[in-house]
């Protein structure tokens, strides 16, 4: 047996186990033993269990394959059948001469592949190279070049993450806010610069403002914490675990089969497939967030078998329709997200009676129209291209032949979608919130079994669910602070122009919206300006729903990912995938920014005639 200083030359000596991380190579030293072998001796049989992965530190070992054919060792290891799948060895090894070698156990190699898993290629290449006689070499991808650490965009954000906050502690004095209010936006000062420039991953920022908050007492902790006791964060898990299970189980897959066997082979129907899933859903999933993360598999999926040009025109329209199916009725529907509830617990008594479920879907038709026609048009402009997609109805349905028929984890999913949609319908009847509906539904999935805890641990998006958390706590914290208030006080011309030039006032908020939405969350903007413009419009004889719907239409324009928060679950797969051409995407989301402008002016004349404005 060979000393410890021996082992370890000897393991970092092999090309391929030298290449593990020096921790994993630390938990392996214990199991490695070294033995001899005497010339003739059999070290292993084949279709013996593999117990064994070996290192030849001196001798000649000869691998002999169950027809007779006979090697010299190719390299320095072998038994790399018990790194692998693989329970039995393929040959025989026999020692031709004296022969010293170390021996790792199974589990132990087993534990060294899963820590570093580009060992099970080399490896894999190493055996191969013994079934053939000669040294096989692993062809790697030529380097990257490594980017430069910090680019100037990067650095100069970072100047002004530090700068910004200083500047405003200096001058925030002389803005009439509270020292506390100054203190936060000091804060969130900080926060909204990492955002812009993007110089960390997007849920980092919002826990840096929840720990700078939470270390200099501004607020109580449960304000700032709100987020992750909240019905956003609920409803977002939830969905994204039911996103998981629809996905894992492969039930979207199959829906997205039978989708494209019914609808005709051309791009039109399909994009129109794409987008009434997602406009079904709408009113159903009270969450953009969760409804791309249902719809965004089946985007990935119909690529795929429809055989798109990666990130071609073809490909990126698809994007397009996807998303918009998800997001572009959001306001249209009073279920269709939670701060729509937001808007209507700040109209009045009367309001709140009079625009319920159906009235405010007829009441906000028109916008909803020109939006869908707006979105359809510009779609087919932009991305109008001849590719043809891929698609002989045959091979479809020998795909869906090939399922077979509805798995137990698939019918799971198919109950979980009804129990929401039917719970969410009929919530007026049982009293039942939508959060609390999709929190049951996440407890029957774990507690059947039908959500194992590696896919909860690795598929749900915590990430995800930390940024959500952090910006809920931000809007707690700036209204706690009365920050909401401040900025009301800040707008004081804007009563006068709905009262006597309601089309001018249109377009001073959606300037407004959109330069408070480069440094605000898309709830937070909705909530602060609704707080304080629906109740100025009762005073001024204006109907604070038209007020409050303007607001959601507008507080969803967003141009940067970080604006968008259920954008960054499509970027993500984008990002793992190369689906669609970002560039492009972004560029048409622009022009729908003045869609939103167009379906509200359309809307006014419409609204007269209803006589709510």
């Amino acid at each position: 047996m060979h000393n410890i200083d021996s082992a370890i030359a000897h393991l970092m000596a092999d090309e391929v186990i030298a290449s593990s991380n020096n921790q994993s190579l630390a938990r392996l030293l214990p199991q490695v033993t070294g033995k001899r072998f005497s010339a003739g001796e059999v070290i292993y049989r084949a279709n013996a269990s593999a117990d064994y992965f070996y290192l030849l530190i001196s001798g000649v070992v000869k691998l002999i394959s169950p027809q007779g054919r006979q090697s010299s060792l190719v390299g320095s290891r072998f038994g790399e059948e018990a790194a692998s799948d693989a329970k039995h060895y393929l040959t025989d090894a026999i020692a031709a001469i004296e022969t010293t070698v170390l021996c790792i156990p199974r589990a132990a190699m087993r534990t060294l592949v899963e820590t570093n898993p580009s060992l099970k290629t080399d490896l894999l290449f190493s055996l191969t190279s013994h079934l053939a006689g000669e040294k096989l070499v692993r062809q790697l991808a030529l380097p990257v070049p490594a980017k430069a650490a910090y680019s100037r965009h990067a650095v100069f954000g970072w100047f002004l993450t530090l700068a910004l906050p200083l500047l405003l502690l200096k001058l925030g004095d002389g803005f009439g806010v509270a020292r506390s209010g100054v203190l936060f936006l000091a804060i969130f000062s900080a926060t909204v610069t990492m955002w812009v420039f993007s110089l960390v991953d997007d849920y980092i920022p919002g826990l840096f403002a929840l720990l700078a908050t939470l270390v200099t007492g501004l607020v109580p902790a449960p304000v700032i914490l709100s987020g992750f006791a909240s019905d956003g964060f609920l409803m977002a898990l939830s969905t994204l675990a039911l996103g998981t299970v629809v996905v894992t189980s492969g039930l979207g897959y199959r829906f997205m089969l039978v989708l494209l066997q019914h609808l005709p082979n051309s791009q039109f129907w399909h994009n129109v497939g794409l987008f009434i899933t997602g406009l079904v859903l709408t009113p159903i999933i009270p969450t953009a967030n969760g409804r791309i993360a249902l719809v965004s598999p089946f985007y990935a999926d119909m690529v795929e078998s429809l055989q798109l040009k990666m990130k071609g025109l073809a490909a990126t329209r698809l994007a397009v329709t996807c998303f918009g199916g998800v997001s572009l009725f959001s306001a249209i529907f009073i279920t269709s997200k939670s701060v729509n509830f937001a808007v209507f617990g700040l109209l009045s008594p009367q309001g709140q009676d009079h625009f319920q479920w159906m009235t405010w879907f007829l009441s906000a038709i028109v916008a909803g129209g020109v939006l869908l026609a707006f979105n359809g048009l510009a779609a087919a402009f932009w991305f109008r291209n001849v590719e043809q997609p891929q698609l002989p109805k045959e091979r479809v349905a020998e795909q869906l032949k090939l399922l077979g028929n509805l798995k137990n984890r698939e019918w799971a999913g198919i109950i979980g979608v009804v129990f929401m949609v039917v719970g969410i319908v009929t919530s007026s009847v049982h009293k039942m919130q939508p959060p609390w509906l999709g929190f049951t539904m996440l407890f029957g999935l774990l507690l059947c079994g039908t959500l194992n805890k590696k896919e909860l641990k690795e598929k749900v998006d915590w990430t995800f669910l930390l940024y959500l958390s952090g910006i809920t706590g931000i809007v707690a914290a700036f209204n706690y602070l009365g920050l909401d208030r401040d900025l009301g006080a800040a707008l004081p011309g804007l009563g006068s122009y709905m009262r006597s030039n309601f089309s001018l006032f249109v377009l001073l908020l959606f300037a407004i919206i959109n330069a408070i939405r480069l440094v605000v969350p898309n709830n937070a903007t909705t909530v602060i300006l609704a707080t304080i413009l629906m109740p100025l419009a009762e005073v001024n004889g204006v109907n604070g729903w038209v007020v409050g719907f303007i607001i959601l239409v507008f507080s969803e324009v967003w141009f940067f990912p970080y604006q968008c928060s259920y954008y960054l679950q499509l970027q993500e797969l984008n990002q793992d995938n190369a689906l669609y051409n970002e560039k492009s995407f972004l560029r048409f989301n622009a022009v729908m920014n003045l869609g939103r402008l167009v379906a509200v002016y359309a809307s006014i004349p419409y609204w007269k005639m209803l006589g709510i404005l």
